[in-house]
This record gives structure tokens, C-alpha cells and sequence, in this order.
């Protein structure tokens, strides 16, 4: 028989697909492309990714460049050894068997050269298949092996392509019907439920709709396949809010499908079942941890039951299997050194698991006493360290789910959390259902917890807090005045400081200047007296800004100078506060080197909210204009009122800044004159972080960005990205110019080439540099 009817015969049914393959541009260029140079190419991933469909798509495109033999096998009804050896001879015709395979000299006349085996599922019987694979790849030279597993092979020569989720629609991106079909997640779904309702289609309406349940299954094709099918029974909104319970939702799988592939709990189970009992116990002890976990919170999860020096081992083995995600595998910066994720949908399969073994009160008790003592430093510090703010600010989602979660309403520690959730939260302006929920977990806590409880200060001050944001400012003073009171009541102590500070600002913005000089100043003294660097810099920031408007520059650079020490261990909410001051203060001594300096030096922190960089950005539109740099001061200005259109307290809300900023505003409109209504049009369609990157010459600068009859059908988000790869920047480094994460980046780069229909990063540089001229 000539190996081409072989490769017909053995491989045809099988590589013939029955529904259409949707994305995987970029996975099927790359895995072609590590299979020229490898004999051993492992797909791997967890439950759900594609693997076989992406597997043999592969095959096929080898098969059309005019492969010898293709040959598939499909081992997933395999129970052992014999089975996986079996399975493999027989699709190769009897060719081989265990005797000639396994014999001290070679076989004559066998001759495997130029053909490719397509080994199928290879987890559950992974250490016979490595034995097998490696045997066959050192008796047959010339033979190649493609194989898809939740696990590696972990034998020499193998090269391991992780396959991920589908891309999900570009987080910002244009809120259009459009925009979202750029996301192959939503082309997959959108295909997959016209299979069942014909007359499917994305529109506007159901486009957000659809976008979320993609997100919310991780851009996984099996449960976004699954969920496509309801359409029948259910609209696109009703289905994204019956994603809560995706195990019992997911479950009409096709009835060609192998069984663990006809429900989301089945193709799980089929991973869960491969963990050994230590592993088992791992991973349901995590999935209390939506928002991404490191070393320590797995310990503290499972320290009862597990030494804290086998933990490290254990996430090994989980991310190895394809059931956590490690920080290399999620190719992104904020996931922090060592810090794990696990896909939404499969923490939720994880998550049932605890509940169904009664493990949830140990599970909680774990992330409760490690978040307690993450945002202990709230309640024993005035202004929480930067390195603080940092790494709990990392918690956030995890916070919020430690306080929905089933700990006991009277246990104290609540109160403390609920404060960290506010103190930590990084938008100033958050949308109204979170603001809703955050502010029940507050209101909550205090009514739950007993009247001497010895955090309820620090509830206190984050119910304030949430007054204030919702522009409750009556109540907002009043309830910081009681955490005020129930704080002086014992000892002096940084909090105090800080609770001074919180109600100075309040006591200002109800028109009660003495008042919040008396509070800023005693907060000042005992900052002071308690050698509390961070606080006492951030209160002498204030009062240097009370003297500044007043019009005393000279007791203002004399306190400034005091603050200016401690800047970098100050976060960067507080931070822009001071650099503000000294920067205004730069400007009015008409040294515009120093106020640039001031301005732009916050403005790098990634962590910094618009609001408080709002402030900074009129600052430099302020110097631009000064140095007769018209057209960049009113692309700054108006992008600064756009950032913050509620202007409540500290200098930038003060006439004396104001008149300043008007006073540059009216000089460019001088300058510029009929062209001035077109800059400021601009630079109020810049998005903050556009702002930013503009503000401190990282990207190109604002009309290049925004004209669309030169630069086709990107998105303004997209060109930057673009014109950055001009200059052959990696995704890293764009990243860091931009200031979003690498995934955003990769994201960016895969749709614009989707929307372009070019292969590579250099045909993108290629085009944006000729749209350019």
C-alpha cells in the first residue's frame, strides 16, 4: 500500500471538519511554524481551548502543502497501556508493532520519513504516551508528532505550544456592533448560534451582551459553543445573567461529541478527576480567589492541611495541568511577579467543588485572616505605604469576594476590609452598581459589628469616603466627624493623622476654611510627633497649598520642601496632591524645568486615578503655554476636563488655580485663534490614558491620532499602537508607553491585523509608516 493511500484511508473521515473554524490566525501560523522546526509539538491548555480542532486544522494545511501521511489518534477512550500502544499501531496499518518497536536493532524496510501522527488527548494516559512517543520519534527518524494534552509529554525534544482562549473584544475599543465582531470569541459565537437561529445576528443591542459572556468564559470555544446553543430558548442579555451558574447552564453539547465534551461540568470533571488528592484539595481551596492569587494567599488557604513548603510544588503542578494560569502564561504585567489567575469558568467548577465537600468556611477563614493582615497597615498607619497600596490594591476583586462571601457579619475584621476596599478602590467614580454594592458592604459591616469594635474608625472614614464620591458631602462630614471623635477618644495614632486630614478637605469643601486649618494643623503635629513620614509629608503638602493661595510662596517652598523628601514611599492618590502644590508653586517662581518636573513625575505611576491626574495635566497645558507652545496647552486643558469634570477639593478646585488655567486657556485661544476650536476639540476626544501617554511625549501627539480619513478603520487606541511599532518597539515596551498591560497590547496587535488583513508586525509598521506621509 503506497503511503499516500495510507494517509487517505487512515486520516480522511477525521480531517474533514463539519463546522467551520473560526480565528486562530495568529496559533495557526505559529504552530505550523514551530512544527517545521521541531518533531514533537505538544498543543496544551486547559479543558475547553480548542486544542483538537486547532490540532487538526493543522494537519490539514500539512496535508494541502503536500504531506506524505497524516495519520490521527484518538486516545480519550484509552483505559492503559495497551490500549495507547494499540491505538497507535493500528493507525499505522500494522506497519509497526510492539516487537519491532521495541527491538535491539531496527526493523528493516520500515520507513515512517515525512509523516505525521496526530496524537489526541493525551492526558489521561500521559505517561505510557510518553513512553510510546518517545520510543517511536527514536527508532523512526524521520517520523513528526503532533499531540494535544492538558499536560506536557515531558520527554526530550518536545516543544510545548500553550493554546489560550479566543481574543475578546478590545476592552477599548468603539463601542460598536463592529468593533465587537473584531473579537474571534464573538465571531464564534455569533457563528455558532446561527447554526441554531438562522436569523441571528450582532447588532448594537445585544453586541455588549454578547462581548460580556465571552469574557465571562474566558474566550474558551467549548462553553462559548455551548452557551451559542441556548440561543434557541434564550436572548443574549438573559443568557449573560444566567452566567452565574455556568456548570448547570452549559450542558447541550453536540451528540458527536465525546462525553466529556457535551457539558462544561464533564469536560472539568474530566481534568478534576487527573489531580491527585493534594492537588484536588489546591485547587478548590483557590477558587476563593477570582481576582488572581501569589504563593502566600495559596498558603494561607490550605495552611491547616498542607506544609507552606509544598505549596509552590503544588501550583507547579496545577499550572503544568492546565488548571491555574501562571503569570508567563497570561503574558501580562499587572499580574505581578509570581501571581497565578484561573479562568472565570473553571474557578466556578472549583468553587462548586468547595461547596460540595463543606469546605468553604475553612476556605474563607484562610482569604479573610490573609486579607486582614494585607490592610492591616491601614488601621496602624496614617498614609499606607506606596509598596502597601501596591500589593493590596492587587486584592481588590478578591477583597470584595472575601466580603460577599460567607464570613459571619459580626466578625469585626469585616470593618477593617470594608476599608481597605475603599481606601484601594482606584476609580473615583466607579459605576453606580458597584457603588451601590461597595456602599451596602459598608453600611453592613457597621450595622452588624458591636459599637466598641475597635476598626469600626476605619469603616467609618470608607463610608465617608462614599458619601463624598456620590456628592453626599452634608453626610460625608458628619460621619468622618464621628470616626474623628472615636479615634480621639484613645491615644494619639497615625489614623488619627489621616481621619485630621480626610476632614480638613470635607470641612474646605463646605466652606469652612479655619476650621480645616485647625484640623491640618493639629493633624500636621501629630504626624510630626509620631515620626510618621508618609503622613506628616502628605499634611504638609495641604498646608503648603494654603499658603500658596493665600499668597505666601515663600512659607509655601519652605513647607513644600519638608514634603518633598518622603514623596516616593507617598501613593499616588496622595502623591499628585503634593506634586501638584509643588509644581504650581515652580510656575509662579516662573521656573518652568521644575514645575514640568512636579507635574510629570506621578503621572508615570500606573496606579494613579484621572481625577487626581487631572490636576497635573493642567499643570504642563499651564507650562506648554508659557513656553508659546499653544496647540499642546489646549489639547491638555480641554483633555483635563474631560478626565474630571467634577472639580470638589484641593488645589484644583480653588479660584486661585483656576484663574491660572483660564488665564493659559485664553492666551492659546489668542495664539491660535481660528484654529483654536479645533484643538480643543481634540484633545477632548483623547481618552485618559491617550492623555497621559500625549501629556508626557510618549505617543504621538493628538491630530495624527484622530484622523480617520488618513488612517483608515483603526481605532485611535489601535494607531498609537501602530506608530509605535514603526519604531520597533516590543509588545513590553509599548505596553509601558501606553500604560496598559501587555495582553491589552497583544490584543491591539492581533485585531489590527485582523482589520488590515496583514500577516505580521512589520507589514503593520510598514502601513501605519506610510500613512504617516
Amino acid at each position: 500500500m503506497k503511503s499516500e493511500s495510507l494517509a487517505t484511508e487512515t486520516s480522511g473521515d477525521l480531517l474533514t471538519p463539519l463546522s467551520s473554524f473560526v480565528g486562530r490566525v495568529d496559533e495557526m501560523v505559529e504552530a505550523s511554524r514551530l512544527l517545521r522546526g521541531t518533531r514533537l509539538l505538544t498543543l496544551t491548555g486547559t479543558a475547553g481551548t480548542g486544542k483538537t480542532r486547532l490540532a487538526l486544522e493543522v494537519a490539514r494545511k500539512e496535508q494541502r502543502g503536500g504531506r506524505q501521511a497524516i495519520v490521527v489518534v484518538e486516545l480519550g477512550a484509552c483505559a492503559g497501556p495497551e490500549s495507547v500502544a494499540s491505538r497507535v499501531f493500528a493507525a499505522l496499518h500494522g506497519r509497526i508493532d510492539a516487537d519491532t518497536l521495541f527491538a535491539e536493532a531496527k526493523g528493516p524496510g520500515v520507513k515512517l520519513s515525512g509523516w505525521l501522527v496526530v496524537i489526541d488527548n493525551c492526558e489521561h494516559v500521559i505517561g505510557e504516551c510518553g513512553l510510546l512517543v518517545g520510543r517511536l520519534l527514536a527508532r523512526y527518524p524521520g517520523l513528526q508528532i503532533l499531540a494535544t494534552s492538558r499536560e506536557a509529554l515531558r520527554i526530550p525534544g518536545e516543544t510545548v505550544y500553550p493554546v489560550n482562549g479566543l481574543p475578546l473584544p478590545d476592552p477599548d475599543g468603539r463601542p460598536s456592533a463592529g468593533e465587537y465582531l473584531r473579537s474571534d470569541a464573538v465571531r464564534l459565537f455569533a457563528d455558532r448560534a446561527r447554526a441554531v437561529v438562522p436569523d441571528f445576528a450582532l447588532t448594537q443591542e445585544n453586541a455588549a451582551d454578547t462581548g460580556a459572556v465571552c469574557e465571562r468564559l474566558g474566550g474558551l470555544p467549548l462553553p462559548i459553543e455551548l452557551a451559542a446553543q441556548l440561543i434557541r430558548t434564550f436572548s443574549v442579555a438573559e443568557l449573560r445573567k444566567r452566567l452565574d451558574d455556568p456548570l448547570s447552564l452549559l450542558v447541550g453539547g453536540w451528540r458527536t461529541a465525546s462525553t466529556r465534551h457535551r457539558s462544561w461540568r464533564a469536560a472539568l470533571t474530566w481534568s478534576y478527576d487527573l489531580l491527585k488528592p493534594m492537588e484536588q484539595l489546591l485547587f478548590r481551596r483557590l477558587s476563593v480567589f477570582p481576582g488572581g492569587f501569589g504563593v502566600d494567599a495559596a498558603v494561607a488557604v490550605v495552611t491547616d492541611e498542607v506544609p507552606a513548603s509544598s505549596v509552590p510544588g503544588l501550583l507547579t503542578a496545577l499550572e503544568s495541568k492546565s488548571v491555574i494560569r501562571s503569570p508567563a502564561g497570561l503574558g501580562r504585567e499587572e499580574a505581578g511577579a509570581g501571581r497565578f489567575h484561573m479562568l472565570e469558568p473553571v474557578r466556578c467548577y472549583a468553587h462548586q467543588q468547595l461547596r460540595d465537600l463543606h469546605e468553604e468556611e475553612q476556605a474563607y477563614e484562610g482569604l479573610t485572616r490573609w486579607l486582614t493582615a494585607l490592610v492591616s497597615p491601614l488601621w496602624r498607619t496614617g498614609i499606607a505605604s506606596r509598596e502597601t497600596v501596591r500589593t493590596a490594591g492587587a486584592e481588590l476583586a478578591n477583597l470584595r469576594h472575601a466580603l460577599e462571601g460567607p464570613t459571619a457579619d459580626a466578625d469585626e475584621r469585616r470593618l477593617l476590609l470594608v476599608g481597605g476596599l475603599v481606601t484601594l478602590e482606584t476609580d473615583p467614580d466607579p459605576d453606580p452598581e458597584a457603588g451601590t454594592d461597595t456602599a451596602r458592604l459598608v453600611h453592613g459591616a457597621l450595622r452588624a459589628a458591636k459599637p466598641e469594635a475597635r476598626y469600626r474608625a476605619i469603616a467609618l472614614e470608607a463610608a465617608a469616603m462614599l458619601a463624598a464620591r456620590r456628592g453626599a458631602h452634608r453626610e460625608a462630614l458628619h460621619t468622618m466627624q464621628e470616626a474623628v471623635d472615636r479615634e480621639r477618644a484613645s491615644a494619639p495614632s497615625p489614623l488619627l493623622c489621616r481621619l485630621l486630614l480626610r476632614l480638613s478637605l470635607l470641612k474646605e469643601h463646605a466652606g469652612d476654611r479655619s476650621g480645616a486649618l485647625e484640623d491640618l494643623t493639629a493633624s500636621v503635629r501629630a504626624g510630626e510627633q509620631l515620626a510618621d513620614e508618609p503622613t506628616f509629608a502628605v499634611c504638609v503638602g495641604h498646608l503648603a497649598r494654603h499658603e500658596l493661595v493665600r499668597g505666601e510662596p515663600a512659607s509655601a517652598a519652605r513647607l513644600i520642601d519638608r514634603a518633598l523628601p518622603a514623596v516616593p514611599a507617598v501613593p499616588p492618590e496622595w502623591q499628585c496632591d503634593i506634586m501638584h502644590v509643588a509644581g504650581a508653586l515652580a510656575v509662579e517662581c516662573d521656573d518652568l524645568s521644575t514645575a514640568e518636573r512636579h507635574f510629570t513625575a506621578p503621572l508615570r505611576s500606573p496606579a494613579k486615578r484621572p481625577g487626581d491626574a487631572a490636576g497635573l495635566i493642567e499643570g504642563l497645558a499651564v507650562v506648554a503655554v508659557r513656553r508659546f507652545q499653544f496647540e499642546r496647552g489646549l489639547h491638555l486643558i480641554s483633555a483635563a476636563e474631560e478626565m474630571a469634570e467634577s472639580v470638589t477639593c484641593g488645589l484644583r478646585s480653588h479660584p486661585w488655580w483656576r484663574q491660572r488655567v483660564e488665564a493659559a486657556r485664553a492666551a492659546g485661544i489668542n495664539g491660535l485663534t481660528s484654529r483654536a476650536d479645533r484643538e480643543l476639540a481634540l484633545g477632548r476626544s483623547l481618552r485618559p490614558d491617550e492623555v497621559v501617554a500625549y501629556a508626557l511625549g510618549d505617543a504621538p501627539a493628538a491630530p495624527p491620532a484622530r484622523d480617520e480619513a488618513r488612517h483608515g478603520p483603526l481605532s485611535p487606541r489601535q494607531w498609537a499602537v501602530a506608530a509605535l511599532l514603526i519604531q520597533g518597539l516590543t509588545n513590553r515596551q509599548i505596553a509601558s508607553r501606553i500604560h496598559v498591560s501587555v495582553r491589552t497590547v497583544e490584543t491591539h496587535v492581533r485585531n489590527i491585523r485582523g482589520t488590515l488583513g496583514l500577516r505580521s508586525r512589520s507589514h503593520i509598521a510598514a502601513w501605519a509608516a506610510q500613512a504617516q506621509q
